[in-house]
Protein backbone atom coordinates (compact mmCIF):
# COMPACT_ATOMS: atom_id res chain seq x y z
CA UNK A 1 0.00 0.00 0.00
CA UNK A 2 2.93 2.27 -0.44
CA UNK A 3 2.39 3.22 -4.48
CA UNK A 4 -1.19 4.17 -4.23
CA UNK A 5 -3.10 7.85 -3.56
CA UNK A 6 -3.11 8.02 0.52
CA UNK A 7 -5.59 10.60 -0.34
CA UNK A 8 -8.29 8.27 -1.18
CA UNK A 9 -7.87 6.54 1.88
CA UNK A 10 -6.91 9.44 4.43
CA UNK A 11 -10.20 11.27 3.13
CA UNK A 12 -12.05 8.45 3.49
CA UNK A 13 -10.78 7.77 7.16
CA UNK A 14 -11.45 11.31 7.81
CA UNK A 15 -14.84 11.62 6.66
CA UNK A 16 -15.68 7.92 8.28
CA UNK A 17 -14.43 9.09 11.90
CA UNK A 18 -16.44 12.66 11.29
CA UNK A 19 -19.21 10.37 11.58
CA UNK A 20 -19.19 8.25 14.29
CA UNK A 21 -19.07 11.40 16.23
CA UNK A 22 -21.49 12.75 14.54
CA UNK A 23 -23.64 9.57 14.52
CA UNK A 24 -23.21 9.78 18.59
CA UNK A 25 -24.24 13.15 19.01
CA UNK A 26 -27.47 12.70 16.83
CA UNK A 27 -28.66 9.48 17.71
CA UNK A 28 -27.88 9.55 21.61
CA UNK A 29 -31.23 10.64 22.55
CA UNK A 30 -33.07 8.38 20.32
CA UNK A 31 -30.91 5.66 21.30
CA UNK A 32 -31.43 6.25 24.85
CA UNK A 33 -35.80 6.18 23.84
CA UNK A 34 -35.41 2.83 21.82
CA UNK A 35 -32.89 1.06 22.75
CA UNK A 36 -32.56 1.76 26.74
CA UNK A 37 -28.66 3.19 26.40
CA UNK A 38 -26.91 6.82 24.72
CA UNK A 39 -24.10 4.26 23.40
CA UNK A 40 -26.22 1.44 21.06
CA UNK A 41 -25.92 3.49 17.82
CA UNK A 42 -22.29 4.89 18.50
CA UNK A 43 -21.15 0.80 19.29
CA UNK A 44 -23.02 -0.50 16.48
CA UNK A 45 -21.15 1.70 14.12
CA UNK A 46 -17.74 1.32 15.55
CA UNK A 47 -18.11 -2.16 14.92
CA UNK A 48 -18.74 -1.53 10.88
CA UNK A 49 -15.85 0.76 11.11
CA UNK A 50 -13.83 -2.03 12.13
CA UNK A 51 -14.92 -4.30 9.39
CA UNK A 52 -15.36 -1.61 7.36
CA UNK A 53 -11.99 -0.91 8.00
CA UNK A 54 -10.52 -4.12 7.09
CA UNK A 55 -12.45 -4.96 4.16
CA UNK A 56 -11.01 -1.62 2.94
CA UNK A 57 -7.28 -3.10 3.98
CA UNK A 58 -8.26 -6.09 2.01
CA UNK A 59 -9.39 -4.08 -1.44
CA UNK A 60 -6.60 -1.79 -1.20
CA UNK A 61 -3.45 -4.17 -0.85
CA UNK A 62 -5.21 -7.75 -1.80
CA UNK A 63 -7.93 -7.46 -4.38
CA UNK A 64 -7.16 -8.51 -8.26
CA UNK A 65 -8.56 -6.18 -11.04
CA UNK A 66 -8.37 -9.32 -13.19
CA UNK A 67 -10.20 -11.64 -10.55
CA UNK A 68 -13.16 -8.73 -10.31
CA UNK A 69 -13.49 -8.39 -13.64
CA UNK A 70 -13.82 -12.10 -14.00
CA UNK A 71 -16.23 -12.50 -11.55
CA UNK A 72 -18.54 -9.35 -12.33
CA UNK A 73 -21.32 -11.35 -13.70
CA UNK A 74 -21.33 -14.25 -10.88
CA UNK A 75 -21.12 -11.01 -8.30
CA UNK A 76 -24.11 -9.66 -10.35
CA UNK A 77 -26.53 -12.85 -10.56
CA UNK A 78 -26.34 -13.25 -6.44
CA UNK A 79 -27.42 -9.87 -5.68
CA UNK A 80 -29.50 -10.43 -8.41
CA UNK A 81 -30.66 -13.18 -6.11
CA UNK A 82 -30.86 -11.43 -3.00
CA UNK A 83 -32.65 -8.69 -4.77
CA UNK A 84 -35.46 -11.41 -5.52
CA UNK A 85 -34.89 -13.05 -1.90
CA UNK A 86 -35.58 -9.83 0.08
CA UNK A 87 -38.75 -8.82 -1.57
CA UNK A 88 -40.30 -11.93 -0.48
CA UNK A 89 -38.87 -12.90 3.34
CA UNK A 90 -37.04 -9.63 4.00
CA UNK A 91 -37.81 -7.12 7.01
CA UNK A 92 -40.16 -4.53 6.30
CA UNK A 93 -39.33 -1.06 8.43
CA UNK A 94 -41.47 2.11 7.51
CA UNK A 95 -43.44 0.51 4.31
CA UNK A 96 -40.25 -0.48 2.75
CA UNK A 97 -39.04 -4.31 2.29
CA UNK A 98 -34.95 -3.70 1.92
CA UNK A 99 -33.02 -5.62 4.57
CA UNK A 100 -32.27 -8.99 6.23
CA UNK A 101 -32.27 -9.20 9.50
CA UNK A 102 -29.34 -11.28 10.87
CA UNK A 103 -29.88 -11.29 14.37
CA UNK A 104 -29.25 -8.06 15.41
CA UNK A 105 -27.40 -7.02 12.42
CA UNK A 106 -29.25 -5.95 8.70
CA UNK A 107 -28.00 -7.06 5.69
CA UNK A 108 -29.33 -4.47 2.47
CA UNK A 109 -28.78 -5.65 -1.00
CA UNK A 110 -29.28 -2.80 -2.78
CA UNK A 111 -26.00 -1.33 -1.21
CA UNK A 112 -24.69 -4.79 -2.70
CA UNK A 113 -26.25 -4.40 -6.29
CA UNK A 114 -25.00 -0.98 -6.46
CA UNK A 115 -21.35 -1.86 -6.74
CA UNK A 116 -21.76 -5.22 -8.02
CA UNK A 117 -23.71 -2.98 -10.83
CA UNK A 118 -20.24 -0.44 -11.61
CA UNK A 119 -18.33 -3.45 -11.65
CA UNK A 120 -20.05 -5.37 -14.25
CA UNK A 121 -21.07 -2.37 -16.63
CA UNK A 122 -17.02 -1.51 -16.15
CA UNK A 123 -16.70 -5.34 -17.79
CA UNK A 124 -19.13 -4.67 -19.91
CA UNK A 125 -18.41 -1.49 -22.00
CA UNK A 126 -14.31 -2.86 -21.96
CA UNK A 127 -14.98 -5.85 -23.70
CA UNK A 128 -17.78 -4.27 -25.89
CA UNK A 129 -17.57 -0.68 -26.16
CA UNK A 130 -20.70 1.39 -27.50
CA UNK A 131 -18.91 3.17 -29.65
CA UNK A 132 -17.56 0.02 -31.55
CA UNK A 133 -20.80 -2.60 -31.37
CA UNK A 134 -23.38 -0.04 -31.90
CA UNK A 135 -26.37 0.46 -30.33
CA UNK A 136 -27.90 -3.20 -30.17
CA UNK A 137 -25.31 -4.99 -29.07
CA UNK A 138 -23.46 -2.83 -27.45
CA UNK A 139 -25.77 -0.39 -25.18
CA UNK A 140 -29.01 -2.28 -25.50
CA UNK A 141 -27.95 -5.64 -23.01
CA UNK A 142 -26.43 -3.92 -20.42
CA UNK A 143 -29.47 -1.22 -20.32
CA UNK A 144 -31.91 -4.03 -20.00
CA UNK A 145 -30.12 -5.58 -17.27
CA UNK A 146 -29.58 -2.39 -15.69
CA UNK A 147 -32.74 -1.70 -15.77
CA UNK A 148 -33.76 -5.05 -13.62
CA UNK A 149 -31.97 -4.25 -11.40
CA UNK A 150 -33.66 -0.71 -10.99
CA UNK A 151 -36.61 -2.59 -11.43
CA UNK A 152 -35.58 -4.83 -8.52
CA UNK A 153 -34.35 -2.03 -6.07
CA UNK A 154 -37.91 -0.28 -7.02
CA UNK A 155 -40.09 -3.21 -5.98
CA UNK A 156 -39.12 -2.72 -2.19
CA UNK A 157 -39.85 0.13 -3.25
CA UNK A 158 -36.59 2.23 -3.56
CA UNK A 159 -37.40 4.99 -5.99
CA UNK A 160 -34.46 6.78 -5.65
CA UNK A 161 -31.91 4.30 -4.94
CA UNK A 162 -33.00 2.98 -8.24
CA UNK A 163 -32.74 6.14 -10.27
CA UNK A 164 -29.59 6.45 -9.00
CA UNK A 165 -28.16 3.02 -10.48
CA UNK A 166 -29.45 3.77 -13.54
CA UNK A 167 -27.97 7.60 -13.81
CA UNK A 168 -24.82 5.87 -12.63
CA UNK A 169 -24.77 3.15 -15.31
CA UNK A 170 -25.59 6.20 -17.94
CA UNK A 171 -22.61 8.24 -16.76
CA UNK A 172 -20.64 5.02 -17.20
CA UNK A 173 -21.31 4.93 -20.59
CA UNK A 174 -20.71 8.37 -20.92
CA UNK A 175 -16.85 8.14 -19.79
CA UNK A 176 -16.81 5.34 -22.00
CA UNK A 177 -16.84 7.24 -25.28
CA UNK A 178 -20.77 6.15 -26.29
CA UNK A 179 -22.57 8.05 -29.30
CA UNK A 180 -24.47 10.90 -27.34
CA UNK A 181 -27.18 10.12 -30.01
CA UNK A 182 -27.38 6.54 -28.37
CA UNK A 183 -27.73 8.04 -24.93
CA UNK A 184 -30.19 10.21 -25.87
CA UNK A 185 -32.83 7.12 -25.29
CA UNK A 186 -31.83 5.63 -21.93
CA UNK A 187 -32.37 8.90 -20.83
CA UNK A 188 -36.29 8.93 -22.02
CA UNK A 189 -36.81 5.64 -21.28
CA UNK A 190 -35.43 6.62 -17.63
CA UNK A 191 -37.46 9.94 -17.10
CA UNK A 192 -40.90 8.41 -18.15
CA UNK A 193 -39.74 5.23 -16.07
CA UNK A 194 -39.50 7.65 -12.94
CA UNK A 195 -42.90 9.35 -13.60
CA UNK A 196 -44.49 6.17 -14.12
CA UNK A 197 -42.85 5.14 -10.19
CA UNK A 198 -43.80 8.30 -8.68
CA UNK A 199 -47.58 7.75 -10.71
CA UNK A 200 -48.12 4.58 -9.16
CA UNK A 201 -47.07 5.72 -5.58
CA UNK A 202 -49.11 7.75 -4.04
CA UNK A 203 -46.81 8.67 -1.04
CA UNK A 204 -43.79 9.56 -3.44
CA UNK A 205 -46.14 11.55 -5.50
CA UNK A 206 -47.38 13.62 -2.44
CA UNK A 207 -43.76 14.10 -1.69
CA UNK A 208 -43.23 15.90 -5.33
CA UNK A 209 -46.27 17.59 -4.52
CA UNK A 210 -45.17 19.09 -1.32
CA UNK A 211 -41.44 20.05 -2.69
CA UNK A 212 -43.26 21.95 -5.55
CA UNK A 213 -45.08 23.98 -3.18
CA UNK A 214 -42.01 24.99 -1.07
CA UNK A 215 -40.23 25.63 -4.37
CA UNK A 216 -42.50 27.43 -6.39
CA UNK A 217 -45.06 28.96 -3.96
CA UNK A 218 -42.92 29.23 -0.21
CA UNK A 219 -45.50 27.14 1.17
CA UNK A 220 -44.58 24.23 3.53
CA UNK A 221 -46.62 21.71 5.37
CA UNK A 222 -44.98 21.67 8.51
CA UNK A 223 -47.69 19.63 10.73
CA UNK A 224 -47.89 16.86 7.81
CA UNK A 225 -46.20 16.02 4.26
CA UNK A 226 -43.76 18.84 5.30
CA UNK A 227 -42.73 18.22 8.99
CA UNK A 228 -39.47 16.69 8.75
CA UNK A 229 -38.03 18.67 5.66
CA UNK A 230 -39.14 21.70 7.87
CA UNK A 231 -37.40 20.52 10.48
CA UNK A 232 -34.53 20.02 8.84
CA UNK A 233 -34.16 23.33 7.84
CA UNK A 234 -34.98 24.92 10.82
CA UNK A 235 -31.98 22.78 12.58
CA UNK A 236 -29.73 24.38 9.56
CA UNK A 237 -31.19 27.99 10.13
CA UNK A 238 -30.04 27.77 13.72
CA UNK A 239 -26.77 26.32 13.45
CA UNK A 240 -25.83 30.14 12.31
CA UNK A 241 -21.87 30.04 11.88
CA UNK A 242 -20.42 28.44 14.29
CA UNK A 243 -23.38 26.13 15.35
CA UNK A 244 -25.06 25.48 18.96
CA UNK A 245 -22.05 23.56 19.74
CA UNK A 246 -21.19 19.62 19.43
CA UNK A 247 -23.54 17.80 21.15
CA UNK A 248 -25.88 20.67 22.52
CA UNK A 249 -28.39 20.45 19.25
CA UNK A 250 -32.06 20.49 19.75
CA UNK A 251 -33.54 18.84 16.98
CA UNK A 252 -32.48 15.63 17.30
CA UNK A 253 -34.23 15.31 20.83
CA UNK A 254 -37.16 13.62 18.55
CA UNK A 255 -38.05 16.56 16.47
CA UNK A 256 -36.57 15.28 13.41
CA UNK A 257 -36.86 11.91 12.43
CA UNK A 258 -33.85 9.87 11.13
CA UNK A 259 -31.79 12.84 12.55
CA UNK A 260 -28.67 10.02 12.71
CA UNK A 261 -29.12 8.33 9.21
CA UNK A 262 -30.81 10.28 6.36
CA UNK A 263 -30.91 13.97 7.61
CA UNK A 264 -27.40 13.73 9.75
CA UNK A 265 -26.70 16.96 7.63
CA UNK A 266 -28.79 19.35 9.03
CA UNK A 267 -27.75 18.61 12.62
CA UNK A 268 -24.59 18.93 11.47
CA UNK A 269 -25.27 22.26 10.60
CA UNK A 270 -27.07 22.87 13.66
CA UNK A 271 -24.70 21.94 16.24
CA UNK A 272 -21.23 23.07 13.82
CA UNK A 273 -22.89 25.84 11.71
CA UNK A 274 -21.84 26.81 8.17
CA UNK A 275 -18.04 26.43 9.06
CA UNK A 276 -18.68 22.73 10.10
CA UNK A 277 -21.00 21.95 7.34
CA UNK A 278 -18.26 23.57 4.60
CA UNK A 279 -15.29 21.90 5.66
CA UNK A 280 -17.90 18.45 5.06
CA UNK A 281 -18.17 19.50 2.09
CA UNK A 282 -14.74 20.25 1.07
CA UNK A 283 -13.51 17.04 2.22
CA UNK A 284 -16.46 14.93 0.11
CA UNK A 285 -15.15 17.24 -2.59
CA UNK A 286 -11.44 16.43 -2.34
CA UNK A 287 -12.09 12.36 -2.26
CA UNK A 288 -14.10 12.87 -5.20
CA UNK A 289 -11.51 14.76 -7.17
CA UNK A 290 -8.88 12.33 -5.96
CA UNK A 291 -11.31 9.81 -7.49
CA UNK A 292 -11.46 11.70 -10.70
CA UNK A 293 -8.05 11.70 -10.33
CA UNK A 294 -7.00 7.82 -10.61
CA UNK A 295 -9.79 7.53 -13.40
CA UNK A 296 -8.15 9.85 -15.34
CA UNK A 297 -4.53 8.35 -14.94
CA UNK A 298 -5.76 4.66 -15.72
CA UNK A 299 -4.49 3.54 -18.41
CA UNK A 300 -6.82 0.18 -18.32
CA UNK A 301 -10.59 0.55 -19.50
CA UNK A 302 -11.72 -1.37 -16.84
CA UNK A 303 -9.94 -0.05 -14.23
CA UNK A 304 -10.56 3.59 -15.22
CA UNK A 305 -14.42 3.00 -15.95
CA UNK A 306 -14.52 1.26 -12.63
CA UNK A 307 -12.81 3.99 -10.92
CA UNK A 308 -15.67 6.49 -12.64
CA UNK A 309 -18.18 4.60 -11.65
CA UNK A 310 -17.61 4.09 -8.18
CA UNK A 311 -16.60 8.09 -7.82
CA UNK A 312 -19.57 9.20 -9.99
CA UNK A 313 -22.07 6.97 -7.67
CA UNK A 314 -20.67 8.44 -4.44
CA UNK A 315 -20.89 12.07 -5.61
CA UNK A 316 -24.68 10.89 -6.73
CA UNK A 317 -25.56 10.00 -3.11
CA UNK A 318 -23.75 12.66 -1.65
CA UNK A 319 -25.60 15.72 -3.57
CA UNK A 320 -29.01 14.15 -3.45
CA UNK A 321 -28.52 13.50 0.48
CA UNK A 322 -27.36 17.20 1.11
CA UNK A 323 -30.25 18.37 -1.42
CA UNK A 324 -32.71 16.49 0.59
CA UNK A 325 -31.33 17.80 3.40
CA UNK A 326 -31.37 21.25 2.04
CA UNK A 327 -34.79 21.23 0.14
CA UNK A 328 -33.43 21.27 -3.22
CA UNK A 329 -35.25 17.92 -4.34
CA UNK A 330 -37.74 16.03 -2.95
CA UNK A 331 -37.25 14.11 0.56
CA UNK A 332 -35.92 10.55 -0.09
CA UNK A 333 -34.21 7.89 2.39
CA UNK A 334 -30.58 7.78 1.28
CA UNK A 335 -27.57 8.28 3.29
CA UNK A 336 -24.83 10.43 3.36
CA UNK A 337 -21.65 8.64 2.37
CA UNK A 338 -19.56 7.84 5.35
CA UNK A 339 -21.13 9.94 7.65
CA UNK A 340 -24.70 8.45 8.20
CA UNK A 341 -25.26 5.56 10.57
CA UNK A 342 -25.68 2.28 8.83
CA UNK A 343 -23.90 -1.19 8.38
CA UNK A 344 -24.20 -2.38 4.51
CA UNK A 345 -23.48 1.26 3.18
CA UNK A 346 -20.91 2.01 5.67
CA UNK A 347 -19.11 -1.56 4.41
CA UNK A 348 -19.71 -1.04 0.80
CA UNK A 349 -18.73 2.76 0.84
CA UNK A 350 -15.00 1.78 2.59
CA UNK A 351 -14.43 -1.20 0.33
CA UNK A 352 -15.45 1.27 -2.75
CA UNK A 353 -12.71 3.33 -1.09
CA UNK A 354 -10.19 0.32 -1.43
CA UNK A 355 -10.80 -0.87 -4.74
CA UNK A 356 -10.11 3.14 -5.99
CA UNK A 357 -6.83 2.89 -3.73
CA UNK A 358 -5.68 -0.44 -5.28
CA UNK A 359 -6.59 1.09 -9.06
CA UNK A 360 -4.47 4.15 -8.26
CA UNK A 361 -1.54 1.67 -7.26
CA UNK A 362 -1.83 0.09 -10.43
CA UNK A 363 -1.13 3.90 -12.18
CA UNK A 364 1.87 5.39 -13.77
CA UNK A 365 1.68 9.21 -12.46
CA UNK A 366 3.01 9.85 -16.45
CA UNK A 367 0.19 8.57 -18.00
CA UNK A 368 -2.05 10.93 -20.12
CA UNK A 369 -5.77 10.61 -19.25
CA UNK A 370 -7.00 7.40 -20.65
CA UNK A 371 -9.67 8.79 -23.46
CA UNK A 372 -6.50 10.46 -25.17
CA UNK A 373 -4.59 7.25 -24.69
CA UNK A 374 -7.40 5.21 -26.41
CA UNK A 375 -8.02 7.73 -29.16
CA UNK A 376 -4.33 7.73 -30.18
CA UNK A 377 -4.28 4.08 -29.97
CA UNK A 378 -7.14 4.00 -32.10
CA UNK A 379 -5.95 6.54 -34.90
Amino acid sequence: MNRGDRWIIWLAAILTAFGVVMVYSAGSFASFIHHQGGNYYLEQQLVRVALGGALMWFCASKLSLRWLENVSPWALGLTCLLLLAVVVVGHTSKGATRWFRLGSASLQPTELARVAAVIFMAMWLKRRPVAEHGFWRGLVPPMLILAAISGLIFKQPALSSAALLFATGFLMMFLSGAPMRYLLIPVGVGGLAVVGGIATHPYQLKRIETFLDFVLHGKIDAQGSGYQINQSLIAIGSGGIFGRGLGAGFQKLLSLPDAHTDFIFAIIGEELGLIGATVLLVVLGLFLWRGMRVTARCSDPFACLLAGGLTVQFGLYAAANLMVATSLMPTTGLPLPFVSYGGSALLVNLAAAGILYRISALNDESEALTRQRWAREGA
